[in-house]
């Protein structure tokens, strides 16, 4: 795999709207309606704009293969990601998970101490995903809870 993330731009506006609306996608998410085509608009210039937020695509080669963004509150960052829908089950969710790491080092973000992600019970990909990638699961009573120190 010649994987590698790169900072998303204006151009992938649309490529994030069409995979944030997919089924599985809309599943898995903890608002499970369909995005509107304004509202995602409204999301993507406020998130561009948004010192506190990086957002990546992952890609094979150049064909973009998923999505990953940190939104960082503090010393912490929480991750949200997903994959195309037809290249689910190939192990790129933890892949993207360890590359975003490397990326905090590359881009030089330094306050992130830590990582977290938030999965839904029942999403077996994401929950192997991150503990593949080496974070600690937490059980909450609506979630489960991924959390990974930064060394440095």
């Amino acid at each position: 795999m010649n994987l590698r993330l790169r900072k998303a731009d204006s151009a992938d506006m649309e490529l994030l709207f069409a995979w944030a609306n997919e089924a599985a996608v809309r599943a898995n998410a903890f608002h499970t309606e369909k995005i509107s085509h304004e509202d995602h608009e409204r999301w993507f210039e406020k998130m561009m704009a948004d010192a506190e937020a990086y957002q990546y695509i992952l890609c094979e080669g150049g064909r973009p293969i998923g999505q990953i963004r940190l939104n960082v509150k503090g010393r912490e960052a929480t991750i949200d990601y997903s994959v195309a829908s037809g290249e689910r089950g190939k192990g790129y969710g933890s892949a993207m998970l360890r590359l975003i790491q490397e990326q905090l080092a590359a881009d030089h973000i330094q306050q992130i101490a830590k990582l977290s992600g938030q999965v839904k019970y029942g999403n077996r990909a994401s929950s192997r995903a991150f503990e593949k990638s080496g974070f600690l699961k937490k059980e909450l009573p609506e979630s489960l809870l991924y959390e990974k120190e930064i060394i440095r």
